[in-house]
């Protein structure tokens, strides 16, 4: 497995990442129960109003928590043991609070993992890029909604996110950091031509494109007229052989053929509160403990002991596998911050046997 020059000052991390591929390759280039990463909502707080916002930060949800530092770098250090190489800090919008981001970076020790950022890039100027490059962030997510730019800022609430999340991706690859692209994709865009005209830009930008598939959560809960139906899913896949830049995290990134799947990550990338809850990914609200009670090993053994997220799935259950949509991401309320609790939600029946 090559490892990208960047991160050979990182050999906790390389030993990591190498760990995971050998476990890839012996099961069949699927994920199984291999732990990758840990998505931690730094804080709920933005300064946009996006209308398919997953975390309801729109409406004011919680802005105000953040976890305390001694409590991430205590995260931190579990996760690592556990072999989560992958360390994504989002919010909310974590360039608002860039002080106690400093500090959180520090306490989770960057040369231990693949540490990276999605933000809107509002607040990612050229000195904001270089800092995050020194605290050694990997990469630096920003999503875009359009190519133009007047219906990126009408999705987004606010004038000027377009230009300046453009402006951010460049200071994040003139800074040295992997500069990523992120697109949503949904029944509503797949063959949108200005999908397309997204992936031609990242891809003569020489960025990384990260697709994440619609999922009815958050803002955008029951909308079921969302999901990327079985054409949209091929029309994708044949993009995925076109452009060499283009991942999901359901793929396999050791497939040099951009054919085959990794599988679906609910437990495998865990999402994390400010309230310390643990959800089984960003997007399915269902909580399987909490960091303030529980080691984060229990918390993810009892994770895998539930069928949906230890069995191998070719979809993404919350953007893609309709049956588990309907079945347990209708609650009224469900958000972030009032998940399901997987006690609750799922039956006997559900949970594997030892």
């Amino acid at each position: 497995m090559p490892i990208a020059s960047s991160l050979l000052d990182k050999p906790r991390l390389v030993k990591k990442l190498r760990d995971f591929h050998s476990y890839v390759i012996k099961n069949d280039g699927k994920v199984g129960t291999k732990t990758r990463g840990i998505d931690l909502n730094f804080n709920n707080a933005c300064n946009l109003r996006c209308k398919y916002c997953f975390t309801n930060s729109p409406k004011g949800d919680h802005v105000k928590e953040y976890l305390d530092t001694s409590v991430i770098a205590n995260l931190a250090d579990q996760a690592d043991e556990l072999g989560y190489f992958e360390f994504d800090l989002q919010g909310g919008e974590l360039l608002l609070m860039a002080d106690k981001l400093f500090e959180t970076l520090e306490a989770i020790k960057p040369e231990r993992f693949y540490l990276y950022l999605t933000t809107n890039g509002y607040y990612l100027d050229e000195k904001m890029a270089k800092k995050l490059a020194k605290y050694k962030v990997s990469r630096v997510s920003v999503s875009i909604d359009s190519m133009d730019e007047k219906t990126h800022d009408e999705i987004r609430g606010r004038k000027e996110s377009w230009r300046r999340a453009m402006e951010g991706l460049k200071h994040v690859q003139k800074a040295g950091m992997d500069p990523y692209l992120n697109i949503t994709v949904g029944h509503y865009n797949a063959f949108d031509p200005n999908f397309k005209m997204l992936l031609d830009y990242s891809k003569q930008q020489n960025y990384k494109t990260l697709l994440n598939v619609a999922v009815p959560a958050g803002m955008w809960q029951k909308m079921s007229e969302i999901v990327c139906d079985e054409k949209d899913r091929i029309h994708i896949q044949k993009l995925r052989k076109e452009y060499k830049n283009l991942v999901r995290n359901l793929w396999n990134p050791f497939d040099k053929n951009n054919e085959k799947i990794l599988g679906c990550t609910t437990v495998n990338r865990l999402y994390i509160t400010p309230l310390g809850d643990v959800l089984v990914c960003p997007y399915v609200h269902i909580k399987i403990g909490n960091i303030l009670e529980k080691p984060l090993k229990e918390i993810v053994d009892f994770g895998f002991s539930i069928k949906y997220f230890k069995n191998h799935s070719d979809l993404c259950l919350a953007g893609e596998d309709t049956e588990f949509i309907k079945k347990f991401m209708t609650r009224e309320g469900q958000t972030i911050f009032n998940p399901s609790k997987a006690e609750d939600i799922f039956k006997k029946d559900d949970f594997i046997k030892n």
